[in-house]
């Protein structure tokens, strides 16, 4: 085990800060428990730190703490690269308190060849921008293991020659995936989202265990890479297109490297890791039964992210039942018919079957994911999603306005979730048995490119008051445990998700002054910054146009 910082955590890789040419320091924009359970982090530490001319220190932002390196304390404007992989779109606030903590200058058009060059990828980023543009020297838009190593060459190459700042950028701005706002400008011509073919090249894994993480000392690998699934508020199918996966002989190639014992963090106890199946359509892996089955004939705990519930068979939930507590799904929505239409191809009676199965194994712990709030009309009257489809409103939403009509789809989504878990409940914890099901209720969030990126979001009052009737139903169902959310917090995520570079003073007055960010998020949506209320990219192009999927 090794210390780093305050954190205890076990390498799997060699790395040092020191002995190259350049270097460059990763910065996650949450805490160190976030951080180690994103692959993502994990990833492009790897290719950062093994690239032949560029050290790498990692980095994290915690509450009320300067961002310093966790190896060795240097704060980011002691490094020729500062790079941010940001999962979601709520840590752009992080990024811009990192920048503003330190001698760096927070807008791109204002730095110096004095100043690091900053970076930024990942799935949020990717997908748009323009809201953090301001902000970012480079942008890759893609997966990393495909942009990320051409540019580092580039950069090794240019700073060794002694090129200046901006002609770097201009150099930068050729490497497949870069988007270098400063020199292609808002509306660029298409810029193509950079994917790799072959998974078994650098399949991404964990490059440290620790145990100060949800997934305690969890070796996670991303077995599989894309979504089969259809869910129209959901980008994951559209921006990790087309399906890959690692080949089983890979994955328990690089498993079988794992120490038997490490460790735990706890005294002097010692554990065996775990091996954490992850993938945005993990059972998808054409193999998948096959892997849990020759892991765990190896002596391997194994886990798995949520599973596409038309995937599971017997066989899948026998494997990981012997590891694994709980198991996660997500329905999305809690009337059969309106699963389909959302994208979800699932029925009734398949859940309930996945769920009575799980209790015959003697699984103690359901997870169940919802959506709600979801206001368009064309949801609930017509055939199409797309933008001018005739709707036809079923009786229950007929001749309602304002927030009559928002209740009633309110009550109606409370009650189908509340239904569909009392059906559950019957089957998952049967009369003298015990475990309990987590629901998450999430709102609805206009996502970049998908056929809904343009629909309105339910007010947030609204959205206040679905959450209130969501508690008081499942309240009522027996060892059903509701988790609440915020709909001022949606909102702000909305902003995020949709914004433009117009966005940038108040998201600097946000970071600066956190108490105002309340009033801040229902100024922008009432000045018209992003409409998030009404309907959307309908007459002009959207702030992510030119990136293509």
């Amino acid at each position: 085990m090794t210390r780093t910082a305050v954190h205890t955590e076990h390498p799997l890789i060699e790395m040092s800060p020191f002995g190259k040419d350049h270097r460059s320091v990763l910065v996650f924009p949450e805490p160190y428990s976030i951080a180690s359970s994103n692959l993502a982090f994990h990833q492009i530490y790897r290719i950062l730190g093994q690239h032949p001319s560029w050290s790498c220190e990692r980095a994290v932002v915690e509450a009320n703490q300067r961002v310093l390196t966790l190896e060795t304390g240097k704060p980011l404007e002691e490094f020729d690269l500062v790079a941010f992989t940001v999962p979601f779109e709520l840590g752009y606030l992080n990024v811009i308190k990192a920048l503003d903590d330190c001698p760096i200058q927070l807008y791109a058009d204002e730095r110096t060849d004095e100043d690091p060059l900053i970076a930024m990828g990942g799935i949020a980023a990717a997908a748009n921008p323009a809201v953090m543009a301001p902000f970012v020297d480079i942008f890759l838009l893609g997966e990393g293991e495909a942009s990320l190593p051409p540019l580092l060459d580039l950069l090794a190459k240019r700073r060794n020659e002694g090129y200046t700042r901006l002609s770097i950028l201009e150099e930068a701005a050729q490497v497949p995936g870069a988007y270098v706002p400063i020199i292609h400008g808002e509306q660029p011509s298409p810029i193509r989202y950079a994917r790799v073919e072959d998974m078994d090249e650098f399949p991404p894994c964990s490059a440290w265990l620790t145990s100060e993480t949800e997934f305690d000392n969890t070796f996670l690998f991303e077995i599989s890479r894309g979504c089969p699934c259809g869910c129209r508020f959901c980008m994951i199918r559209l921006s990790q297109k087309p399906l890959r996966a690692v080949a089983v002989h890979r994955i328990l190639e690089l498993v079988d490297r794992l120490p038997r014992e490490i460790p735990s963090g706890r005294g002097e106890e010692t554990v065996r890791p775990k091996v954490g199946l992850v993938g945005a359509a993990v059972a998808s892996h054409p193999d998948f039964e096959e892997i849990c089955r020759r892991l765990r004939e190896k002596g391997w705990g194994i886990t798995a992210s949520a599973i596409e519930i038309d995937k599971v068979t017997d066989g899948m939930l026998d494997l990981l039942s012997e590891s694994q507590k709980t198991l996660t799904l997500a329905p999305e929505r809690g009337i059969e018919a309106e699963r389909y239409r959302l994208g979800k191809q699932i029925s009734d009676d398949h859940l309930l079957q996945v769920a009575q199965r799980a209790s015959e194994l003697g699984m103690p712990r359901l997870k169940m994911y919802f959506v709600g709030g979801l206001v368009a009309p064309e949801f609930y009257g017509a055939d199409t999603d797309r933008p001018g489809a005739e709707v036809n409103l079923p009786d229950w939403l007929k001749g309602l306005e304002g927030e009559d009509y928002h209740d009633a789809i309110f009550h109606h989504e409370a009650e189908a979730v509340a239904n569909l878990v009392e059906r559950i409940a019957e089957v998952f914890q049967p009369k003298g048995k015990t475990g309990t099901i987590g629901v998450t209720c999430s709102p609805f969030i206009p996502k970049p490119h998908t056929p809904w990126a343009g629909w309105p979001m339910a007010p947030e009052n609204g959205l206040k008051r679905l959450d209130k009737i969501l508690k008081k139903r499942l309240g009522k169902i027996p060892r059903a445990r509701y988790r609440t959310f915020s709909g001022w917090e949606a909102h702000l995520q909305g902003l995020l998700s949709q914004g433009d570079q117009r966005l940038a003073p108040t998201l600097v007055e946000m970071t600066r002054n956190p108490e105002k960010i309340r009033p801040l998020v229902r100024e922008a949506i009432k000045e018209g910054i992003v409409d998030l209320l009404n309907r959307r990219w309908v007459h002009g192009p959207s702030p992510w146009e030119f990136v293509k999927l």
